[in-house]
């Protein structure tokens, strides 16, 4: 057997929260879908061809760049796998190599925040923005205690964070126009396949708003058929500033309200480290619109529309509680904010930046 790197191979490494090797199976569907479909964007680059609304591959094309999975590794969760077509094309080899390649470099400068790369890596504006698109869904949910790592024989293991999703929203978006943006939560009431039309129901007002989606998010619409899901798109306001339509949806997500796992939260000068694993609940509000997360012994709480913007105010929260009480003499604080402070104390612990 030949040492020499296979280049037509990629590693995918899931860190659980606290250790183990078991992950949820929705978690896997949703990665390989999206490594499938991340290199699906670069075979497309790699053929000279484009993508407008739809991802549409002909047959030929999926046949080609198809991603076969080995085994989990024992003790761990690392899943390799390679791209490889079905067909015996003499060049084929070649081509999964080149699409590997460049996927792997293209997100290696995403992830550095090499902007004029990104660029020159990908010039069609539609591959770039499908391409950054698979990225942020491949990065783990906000707030989930996962992290994740992408690994090529072309370089050192790329991190795909938490934190990444959020810097790839900013680049997909002008500031202008996310500033025009919103995100409204409401219960599925009917999808229109052939349309590919949904109508949700805004609970406030009792009012439906449809809304057009992508074909690639059929399956979670029809796991969360009369569920709540979240729709982020430039909203029309009413006079009572309620939405009454959503234009150009860019994104349809199911709403996540599994538990926030807390771990290190960055300041500009400090860290904050958790003593022990630390887990809270959000919970929905009365109207369903907003996301919220409380812990009374910190004095803590907090209020989003997603969980990427709840993870962002809790981080902000966090380390101003810890500017507040933790760092403040006792003799400046009321017994309550005593009480606050040894308990900040007894949770976590600042660590200086080097």
């Amino acid at each position: 057997m030949s040492n020499a790197p296979d280049l037509d191979q990629i590693t995918f490494k899931i860190y659980p929260v606290g250790g183990g090797s078991e992950v949820p199976v929705s978690l896997l569907l949703q990665i390989f879908s999206k490594l499938q479909e991340l290199v699906h964007v670069f075979a497309l680059q790699e053929e000279g061809r484009t993508v407008r609304q739809r991802l549409r591959l002909s047959d030929e094309l999926k046949r080609k760049y198809v991603l076969h999975l080995h085994p989990p590794e024992s003790g761990s969760f690392v899943v390799t796998g390679r791209v490889a077509g079905r067909g015996t094309g003499l060049f084929e080899p070649e081509q999964a190599q080149r699409v590997v390649e460049q996927m792997y470099r293209f997100s290696q400068v995403v992830g550095a925040g090499h902007e004029a790369e990104v660029l020159q890596l990908m010039p069609d504006s539609h591959l770039r923005h499908r391409g950054l698109s698979c990225l942020s869904a491949l990065c783990p949910p906000p707030g989930s205690g996962y992290r994740y790592e992408m690994i090529s024989s072309a370089g050192p293991a790329i991190a795909l964070d938490e934190t990444l999703s959020v810097r790839i929203e900013g680049w997909l978006t002008t500031p202008e126009e996310r500033a025009e943006v919103r995100t409204v939560t409401g219960r599925l009431e009917a999808i229109s396949f052939g349309e590919r039309k949904i109508t949700i129901i805004y609970q406030p007002k009792s009012r439906p708003l449809e809304c057009f989606y992508d074909e690639d998010i059929e399956s979670m619409l029809w796991e969360n058929r009369r569920d709540l899901i979240q729709v982020t798109g430039r909203v029309l306001m009413d006079a009572d500033a309620y939405p009454k339509r959503i234009d150009e949806v860019e994104q349809i997500r199911d709403l996540d309200l599994s538990p926030f796992v807390l771990s290190k939260i960055e300041g500009r000068t400090f860290r904050l480290k958790p003593r022990n694993p630390i887990s809270l609940l959000p919970i929905l509000t009365d109207d369903e619109q907003f996301l919220y997360l409380e812990h009374a012994p910190w004095s803590f709480d907090v209020f989003a529309t997603t969980r990427a913007e709840l993870l962002a105010e809790l981080k902000e929260q966090m380390l101003m509680l810890w500017q507040e009480y933790a760092r403040e003499p006792d003799e400046s604080l009321s017994e309550p904010a005593q009480k606050v402070k040894q308990q900040l104390l007894a949770d976590w612990e600042e660590i200086a930046h080097g």
